[in-house]
């Protein structure tokens, strides 16, 4: 049993703490529910069983790699693309794991929710692995190869290629509210706003209000450095953040482990600054010192120095 290849999904939604802030937990809930429920309606066309629910995340797990490939395509057109959802993201991996408990373990299950962290909203990400099994099944596909990557706790490089269609045009993209970050369309919602020469659909008139009164926030460099994509260095670096506020009680075992979570499937900083927006920041240098540093250092310098022309002398 422990040397069976399967093929996991780790499907999540982008843009989660956005909604969650614009609307508040009722309407990130049943965000939640719609995305959980739309998954599980695809999951007998491919053969797919459900493993497990983490967050506003779901590990999917099927027996055939080119149907797990599929499955994925078809939560990203039919789940993430429609008026009024989130978008959402896919990776998939074919490794082992093993059962137990009603769960699985393994290598397989964790490595898909690390390719996952690495997609953009929108897209399916494949393994190197899952594309050589699913080898000869996916026509009408192409992959573009992203290069090798490397996640935390993973000893190689993995391999990555993002999923484009070839046969038939992806299904196109609506809108997306700036603010709350759900799909739109431009059909079905009246609100809608000019800036900048640009045309942006809102859900409601509460978001077109938010984006009146900080338009900065949602377009532009402020908006574009939010939304880049983070590297496994600053997830380190919040984690360690996160392990400190644990050691000084500032969080529980439970809550730390909850973030930790959240910190490998971030994309971007805006995700990282959700996990620790609550945490104290380390205190700032005294200015005092930022302005005579240099007269410390320059000073200690030049006692070296008088001392080595000192010593030469003698």
């Amino acid at each position: 049993m422990a040397t069976e290849r399967h093929t996991f999904l780790f499907a999540d939604l982008s843009g989660f703490t956005a909604l969650t802030e614009a609307h508040g937990d009722e309407a990130a809930a049943a965000a939640v529910a719609d995305f959980y429920a739309g998954v599980r309606r695809l999951l007998s066309d491919y053969d797919g069983g459900e493993v497990k629910t983490i967050g506003d995340a779901m590990v999917v797990r099927v027996t055939q790699a080119v149907s797990g490939v599929r499955l994925a395509v078809e939560i990203i057109d039919n789940v993430g693309r429609r008026h009024g959802a989130l978008g959402v993201r896919v990776g998939v991996h074919t490794g082992t794991a093993i059962q137990r408990g009603g769960d699985w373990f393994g290598a397989g299950v964790n490595l898909s929710a690390r390719v996952a962290s690495a997609a953009r909203s929108g897209e399916v990400l494949i393994t190197a692995a899952t594309k050589e099994a699913a080898d000869g099944g996916l026509d009408g596909f192409e992959f573009q190869y992203r290069g090798s990557q490397r996640f935390k706790n993973v000893s190689e490089p993995v391999e990555l290629y993002a999923l484009t269609l070839s046969a038939r045009a992806a299904a196109a993209g609506l809108p997306v509210d700036p603010v709350c970050r759900l799909a739109l369309d431009p059909q079905q919602i009246g609100e809608r706003r000019t800036h900048g020469g640009a045309e942006y659909y809102f859900c409601s008139v509460e978001c077109a209000k938010v984006f009146e009164q900080h338009p900065a926030r949602y377009t532009g460099r402020h908006s574009a450095s939010l939304d880049l994509r983070v590297s496994n260095e600053a997830r380190d670096r919040v984690t360690e953040r996160l392990q400190r506020a644990y050691r000084r009680d500032r969080i529980g075992q439970h809550e730390l482990e909850r973030r930790v979570e959240l910190v490998l499937r971030a994309r971007t900083r805006e995700d990282l600054r959700a996990v620790t927006h609550d945490l104290p920041r380390r205190r700032p240098p005294s200015p005092w010192l930022a302005l005579f540093y240099p007269l410390i250092i320059g000073g200690r310098a030049i006692r070296r120095q008088y001392r080595r022309v000192r010593n030469q002398r003698k």
